[in-house]
């Protein structure tokens, strides 16, 4: 049993009688024994209790004080107390039935009797109960990354851009967003002369933005504010506490030859550049920059002035102590086995395992044929003699990123020719691959809702990757994303709590989703489905043919359509639905609950006619939130949706004429397009299927169940 003050009596004071004896109580208020009212229950909610535990009811009344203790239907409850009126309680495993709540401190005993009810969606007939607090089968350790889109919009003042970098500076606890290129005029661009007009283009800023945490942004320096040059492609790394910002384009008709240092993102010091000692290497872009053995380095890059025949492109490595004086390391030299061709783009050079790491490089139109672009990953102990690792399994990028989080190696986005015999194809790739050794690697799977891109803005802090800004800004999308940790185990099987004791099982390895022991809260699990690949399959499907209910309660992130995607046959985020020919299936999409159902006709063609439903909104905003959400449907064909215990919507009718059936958890259909586009992308905690259109009371009483059982508000 476990037990936290976090409150004290708020019980009304007043002055103690000259015969009253001050007492001073654990949670640290001065009161009189006069003062504090006897112990006394008023409610509990809500009224049922999981017969296997784990249900978080709040009691409130008066008299409570550390060292209260409760029970249910007999059985120790943990207890929290929050003040001298609330208490919180997790339930132990209990009984069915009514069941008294017993509440004991110093200040007496009370009972409520009868006040909660034993129960769960189980104890109806027939009924399919998977609840992620049991019937598991779980296997191996696992790591998934979920991505998770924070804002949809960074704010109106902030306009698309890519060749931005992205920082998180601890010293002040902040992202920091830093140039960026816009060709179109403003206000939608940052130039402010007429196009064609003017040589160079303004298209570049000198903007810097700020965010604690990915979601809200504040623009720290407008758009022409000189505290550095305007440009984009520049490399911005944390060192020794401060944001260090080496190069850029050649967007102003000359190249940023600089070194520009801030120790808190508004106030820039330009360390070497114009009106300074110029930086010692020659006048290039496209280089890339990072932090190793406590030092400052920079290296490769390459000429964008001139024919694409007279360009150089570099190799050089330098490095400095201080910002200021740097040591050439090596000179411009020929490839070798111990030397990687002159390159460069912006990034890809990091501190792992002890030594310095290129990854990924690319010369920028060498010819004119376009971009050549290495798919080779480097490493080095001194800069000089430099190590060749084994060919990656990702097609070469340029304008990628590469950084080092959750103890592994990443390269991320960029734009790529591709490689059709590994199916990468060519554009903005929404790519993410890690490797813990830089010798082999895996990826994300590759239709990862974060939208495909390049010269984007990536920072990393302990519990998460951040994405903001990025050329894949221009069709209008303002949003910014993080991906995260999913670590748990590995589940093969899931059995339901009910009577048929059915079990949906992962048909591959790849297929298992992710049982997480905090999936949905402290000690309360969940199944994580990748959106990708995860899905449990059902032996045979299982039958409704006198209505019924499907009921879940999951955190959902965002998930955005695929282009051109028409659900014709099952929602895009499924969660109960079978191969072909779906019968029915129950999923969200674009933030709402969704049924596609098979209806009792045909086209003109003989072909099936699928109906869509939708009710409900917002079930899909940042990160997620836990909801109870999920739909009735009658024999008679009317379709009925809630969310946490609340209709929502307007009924519906759906065709039930064909019994209804399920084969699948986390996904539907087999098709090579629709089957991975019907993936079901979150964190579920349950899923309930009743032989039955649920009344409304059944309804309240399954709202209560997952109110307790999964502490929903």
């Amino acid at each position: 049993m476990w037990l936290w003050l976090c409150g004290c009596d708020d019980q009304p004071k007043r002055p103690l009688e000259e015969s009253e004896t001050p007492v001073v109580h654990s949670a640290g208020t001065p009161t009189t024994e006069t003062e504090l009212p006897p112990l006394s229950l008023t409610s509990v909610v809500p009224g049922v209790a999981d017969p296997l535990g784990g249900s978080h009811l709040v009691v409130r009344g008066e008299g409570f004080s550390v060292g209260s203790v409760a029970t249910v239907g007999g059985v120790p409850a943990s207890v929290e107390v929050v003040s001298a009126t609330e208490l919180r309680l997790v339930t132990g495993p209990v009984a069915g039935g009514l069941l008294d709540l017993v509440v004991t401190g110093d200040r007496g005993t009370d009972t409520l009797s009868g006040a909660l009810e034993g129960w769960s969606p189980a104890d109806v007939p027939g009924a399919r109960l998977f609840d992620a607090a049991s019937g598991v089968a779980r296997e191996e350790a696992n790591t998934g990354y979920e991505w998770q889109r924070l804002t949809p919009d960074m704010g109106a003042d902030w306009r698309w851009r890519d060749g931005n970098t992205l920082s998180w500076l601890p010293a002040t606890g902040r992202f920091w967003m830093v140039a960026g290129w816009n060709g179109n005029q403003a206000p939608d661009g940052f130039s402010s002369v007429p196009p064609d007009t003017v040589y160079p283009p303004q298209n570049t800023t000198d903007e810097v933005w700020s965010s604690p945490d990915g979601v809200r942004w504040t623009l720290e320096l407008p758009h022409g504010n000189g505290a550095f040059e305007r440009r984009h492609a520049q490399n911005t790394v944390v060192w020794n506490d401060q944001l260090w910002m080496i190069g850029g384009d050649h967007h102003q008709g000359f190249y940023n030859h600089d070194v520009v240092s801030s120790p808190d993102g508004v106030n820039w010091t330009v360390e070497l550049g114009p009106g300074t000692t110029e930086p010692p290497w020659s006048e290039r872009a496209a280089q890339v920059s990072g932090v190793y053995d406590g030092k400052l380095w920079t290296v490769g890059g390459q000429d964008l002035i001139g024919y694409p025949s007279d360009q150089v492109h570099h190799n050089d490595v330098w490095n400095t102590e201080d910002g200021v004086n740097w040591t050439q390391v090596v000179p411009d030299a020929p490839a070798s086995d111990t030397r990687w061709a002159g390159c460069g783009v912006s990034d890809g050079l990091v501190e792992f395992r002890g030594e310095l790491w290129l990854v990924g490089c690319a010369r920028i139109r060498e010819d004119a044929v376009g971009h050549t672009m290495f798919a080779e990953v480097w490493s080095t102990m001194d800069g000089a003699v430099w190590r060749r690792h084994a060919d990656p399994p990702w097609a070469g990028k340029i304008w990628h990123n590469v950084v080092v989080w959750d103890d592994k190696l990443w390269i991320l986005f960029g734009f790529t020719y591709g490689d059709p015999a590994n199916g990468w194809t060519a554009g903005n790739a929404n790519e993410a691959w890690f490797s813990e050794d830089g010798e082999t690697w895996q990826s994300l799977p590759v239709d990862a809702p974060v939208p495909g891109s390049h010269a984007q803005g990536v920072a990393v802090t302990d519990d998460f990757l951040l994405l903001a800004g990025g050329n894949y800004s221009f069709l209008g999308d303002k949003s910014a994303w993080r991906l995260v940790p999913v670590r748990g185990e590995a589940a093969s099987a899931w059995t339901d709590r009910g009577d048929g004791a059915l079990t949906a099982q992962a048909l591959s390895d790849e297929a298992r989703p992710t049982f997480v022991p905090d999936g949905l809260g402290a000690d309360i699990p969940g199944l994580w489905f990748d959106g990708s690949t995860s899905v449990l399959d059902l032996p045979s499907p299982d039958v409704q043919d006198a209505g019924r209910s499907v009921f879940w309660v999951a955190r959902t992130p965002y998930l955005p359509q695929p282009p051109g995607w028409v659900e014709d046959y099952a929602p895009l985020g499924t969660l109960v639905g079978e191969g072909w020919l779906p019968s029915s299936s129950v999923g969200l999409s674009g933030g709402q609950v969704v049924v596609v159902n098979h209806e009792d006709r045909v086209g003109v063609y003989g072909e099936p006619i699928f109906g869509r439903f939708a009710a409900g909104e917002g079930l899909q905003e940042g990160p997620g939130a836990v909801h109870l959400a999920g739909v009735t449907h009658a024999a008679d064909g009317t379709l009925r949706t809630f969310v946490d215990g609340a209709e929502v919507g307007a009924g519906a009718v759906a065709s039930y004429a064909t019994p209804r059936s399920w084969a699948r958890l986390g996904g539907a259909l087999d098709d090579p397009y629709y089957g991975p586009n019907t993936r079901f992308a979150g964190t579920v905690g349950a899923v309930v299927v009743l032989p039955e259109a649920a009344d409304d009371a059944l309804v309240a009483k399954l709202h209560a169940w997952a109110q307790g059982r999964f502490a929903l508000e």
